[in-house]
């Protein structure tokens, strides 16, 4: 008896997965994702596809769904330019309402505002996690590793800007390329104490340098905007998100950083394996755990 339920369960959760679908490593129009180049295919590229979890609410489904949009650039776009007080403002103007299940069931008032674009931003790196490692989410179907979940990069205009202040940026865990996965590590996160702590010696190296983000602009609508002044969680001041990633570069050194120059900024991938292993320093405070 105990074997026949077992092989139910497996089954049960063969059948699921396979509902769930792949992740396609293309976009509609036969063109690859873009950082192709450097891509490496995970686990749950094949159990879960572009709409998540197969038993999310069907208004979560729609903003997965938007959320998994690497195609934004198809067709040759041109990036508009974005900076992190331009999302800050943007959420000003949106009057659609957000919170925990409260995505809409029609994202076109969003659209209207710019949900779908090609932006690209400059900015600093305030913090940087993988996201929801206690329990995962919707998006990617649930998962609790690493390499199942969203990596939050919080961007702000300075470098030192507070986190309450900055605006957000996410590197999906589809095809994620293994160096921007050590963006991840920013932060480690401790499943016995359900907190993260800052590894010092990554912390020191991110912060050093300004950031370029390519990206599809999107609307986070299942949380509620918690900038300074706010008690709430997690802190941001804008639900309008780069989400995906797309591309990251580093300013180069000795260079004005001028976001407009292509020759000024170089590949994170590029940047990242012309360094030196990280050497391990004290670390310092740590937080809890915060859905993003």
């Amino acid at each position: 008896m105990m074997r026949h339920v077992v092989n139910v369960c497996l089954i049960c959760a063969v059948c699921s997965a396979v509902a769930q679908g792949q992740f396609p490593d293309h976009c509609a129009d036969g063109s690859a994702l873009p950082f192709a180049a450097i891509e490496m295919r995970h686990p749950i590229d094949d159990h879960c596809g572009r709409t998540g979890n197969s038993s999310a609410p069907a208004n979560s489904k729609l903003q997965n769904k938007v959320k998994d949009n690497f195609c934004a650039g198809v067709g040759g776009k041109t990036p508009e330019a974005f900076t992190p007080q331009m999302l800050v403002v943007l959420q000003s103007h949106t009057r659609i309402p957000s919170g925990f299940k409260k995505e809409p069931a029609d994202r076109q008032p969003l659209s209207v505002l710019g949900e779908g674009k090609l932006v690209r931003m400059k900015g600093f790196l305030v913090e940087a996690h993988h996201a929801d490692l206690g329990g995962g989410e919707t998006v990617n179907c649930n998962g609790g590793t690493e390499l199942e979940n969203d990596i939050h990069m919080a961007m702000g205009a300075a470098r030192d800007t507070k986190e309450c202040d900055s605006v957000s940026a996410e590197i999906s865990p589809h095809f994620r390329p293994a160096s921007w996965n050590e963006i991840g590590h920013y932060e480690h996160y401790n499943k016995s104490t359900k907190k993260y702590t800052p590894d010092p010696a990554m912390a020191a190296r991110l912060h050093a340098h300004a950031y370029r983000i390519t990206g599809q602009l999107f609307f986070d609508a299942s949380h509620k905007v918690c900038p300074c002044g706010t008690t709430c969680t997690p802190v941001r001041a804008s639900l309008w998100e780069i989400h995906p990633v797309y591309a990251i570069e580093v300013c180069k050194s000795g260079t004005t950083c001028d976001e407009n120059k292509d020759e000024e900024w170089l590949a994170f991938d590029t940047w990242w394996h012309s360094l030196a292993p990280l050497k391990k320093l004290k670390g310092p405070h740590s937080h809890p755990e915060t859905p993003h």
